[in-house]
């Protein structure tokens, strides 16, 4: 007859192969790797990494649009007081920019919250519970031409800024590696703007619906070479419209508490943006 005096040690054995093999999944589906560039221009490629960890409904794809700064300049616009502003695809139509996605946070009357500064000219004030800002087109010849801010770290005063593009937003990671976003249960599309090791600039939007957190914790294990990353608003102002001579991608989240189907919805205005255009 069989000895089954050693059964329940087995049984364990088992239950923590199961276990780390879950967490090897994990790191698996956590770890996004490098995207497979395609070249629209020289310093302007746009990739797709498959984040599926922290899917909660839609396309796994993140869309990443890689910006040379040195090639390529940046410019915020944004709507006249009392305008509701345009779509990314109308923005960028009427801008005739390379591409444009959305800019910053919006309070639930329709305005900017936080700093905006276009063209030199600033609009609203620094809102302390968001520490990011996106900077560009220094008057110094000497600074970057575009940067990711963090807030907590760095100092920063309007009126003496050299940078005459800005857009202020949440801190998503710093340069640490820290997830610097709440936990929460709300899943929406995602505009991520990152500095990478290089000083090039990511454009990142999502396909699918992701809660903040989540889409944190995955883009921090992966091996993306990316210093400090922020994150303008999400859900249907989740947009990026791109047209690079024949090319073109388009993506605009839908509202956040609808299905994530495949449904025509119209996308959303928005009150500023940020333009891509070549120098």
């Amino acid at each position: 007859m069989p000895d089954r005096r050693h059964a329940p040690a087995r049984s364990i054995s088992l239950a923590l192969v199961l276990g780390w093999a879950s967490l090897f999944c994990w790191a698996c589906l956590a770890g996004a790797g490098e995207p497979v560039w395609q070249e629209l221009k020289p310093g302007l490629d746009l990739g797709f990494i498959m984040v599926e960890a922290s899917l909660r409904a839609g396309s796994p794809r993140l869309a990443v649009l890689r910006v040379d700064p040195e090639r390529f300049r940046f410019r915020v616009m944004a709507a006249p007081e009392g305008q509701d502003g345009f779509s990314a695809a109308e923005w960028r139509r009427r801008s005739r920019a390379l591409a444009v996605f959305n800019a910053g946070q919006f309070t639930a009357e329709r305005t900017y919250l936080g700093l905006l500064i276009q063209d030199g000219k600033a609009r609203g004030n620094l809102v302390n519970h968001l520490e990011a800002l996106f900077l560009a087109e220094p008057d110094d010849p000497l600074l970057p031409r575009a940067r990711v801010v963090d807030l907590h770290y760095t100092a920063f005063e309007t009126k003496n800024s050299p940078y005459r593009q800005a857009a202020q937003s949440l801190m998503f990671l710093d340069r640490f590696g820290q997830v610097r976003v709440r936990r929460s249960q709300k899943a929406a599309h995602r505009t991520l703007v990152a500095e990478d090791g290089q000083g090039r600039i990511w454009v990142m939007v999502s396909e699918g619906k992701h809660t903040l957190h989540d889409l944190a914790r995955v883009v921090s294990e992966s091996n993306l070479g990316l210093r400090e990353v922020m994150c303008m608003d999400g859900g249907a102002e989740a947009q990026l419209d791109l047209q690079v001579g024949d090319f073109s991608y388009q993506q605009a989240g839908g509202p956040s508490e609808s299905p994530d189907l495949p449904l025509p919805w119209p996308p959303a205005n928005l009150l500023a943006a940020v333009g891509i255009f070549p120098r």
